[in-house]
């Protein structure tokens, strides 16, 4: 008997075609979140390692944290100004080291405080006890820039009439040339304690000392405000306070010389938002 097959293969086209279109509307599985952050040649805290590959204390904090939040996170080493260009280009995901400063608030999502540390006036050929002077004698003051030392030292010079401000770009050449003599018998150096101890444990010993403590402050990251950024700034703090709160932070900045920024407050159950009451 002839069958005609027509009307079946009618009837096959369709349900096939429907099926495709099922799959189309599917929602397509997530990859990963893959982050881009640039920092710069910044020892102890950041710098390329023996291989070329980003290496210290706050990449290795970030890696922890990434790893925690299930991100992928690649770190670009970049002289200073070019990492900064490539931040405010739009061309990374985030930055470090960052002070958390209101002026950057509404560019940037900034992370809890990771890293503490100290701004300090060191002077070269110090007599005995003159760490303990309160009076800053007028003449040249050095600091890297531009950065946040750059701008505490515009605070201090404002504060020390006839001082004059030598704004240095490599971060490595303040130490350099006060020790050198080239900012004259009363030049200062304003400089990251933690990067100071760092240069000095490379030189051969000199007659350096610390002249005043100027500043505390902490280093944390900062996620590049833009569409999606708030709810990863979120997931960000949230893996900065497990690792705070569980005192991993604390014992890898340690192996470092560097101390841990305090951990953030829990909230207390009055600050937690209040959750609706369940439907009947």
């Amino acid at each position: 008997m002839h069958t005609d097959a027509a009307p079946r293969r009618r009837i096959a086209a369709r349900w096939w075609a429907m099926l495709a279109l099922a799959w189309l509307a599917l929602p397509a599985s997530a990859g990963p979140t893959v982050l881009r952050f640039v920092t710069k040649q910044f020892p102890p805290y950041a710098y390329h390692d023996a291989n070329g590959q980003a290496a210290g204390p706050m990449v290795e904090l970030l890696q922890a944290v990434c790893a925690r939040a299930q991100w992928q996170c690649q770190v670009d080493v970049l002289p200073w100004r070019r990492a900064y260009q490539r931040i405010e280009a739009g061309d990374a995901d985030g930055i470090f080291p960052f002070v958390n400063t209101a002026d950057r608030q509404g560019r940037y999502a900034m992370s809890p405080d990771v890293v503490h540390g100290r701004y300090v006036l060191m002077a070269r050929g110090c007599p005995t006890g003159c760490n303990e002077r309160q009076h800053i004698h007028a003449g040249t003051i050095a600091a890297f820039g531009p950065s946040e030392a750059s701008r505490t030292l515009m605070r201090v010079i404002a504060q020390h009439p006839g001082s004059q401000a030598q704004i240095e770009a490599d971060p490595g050449a303040v130490l350099r040339k006060l020790l050198a003599g080239r900012y004259g018998t009363d030049g200062l150096g304003l400089v990251n304690e933690a990067v100071a101890r760092w240069q000095l444990s490379g030189m051969p010993p000199a007659t350096v000392q610390t002249v005043a403590v100027v500043r505390e402050f902490n280093y944390g990251f900062a996620l590049l405000r833009r569409p999606g950024h708030e709810a990863l700034s979120r997931q960000m703090a949230e893996a900065i306070d497990a690792l705070c709160r569980s005192g991993d932070m604390a014992r890898q900045l340690q192996r470092h010389d560097l101390q841990a920024a305090p951990c953030r407050p829990m909230a207390s159950p009055a600050q937690l938002p209040a959750r609706s009451a369940a439907p009947p």
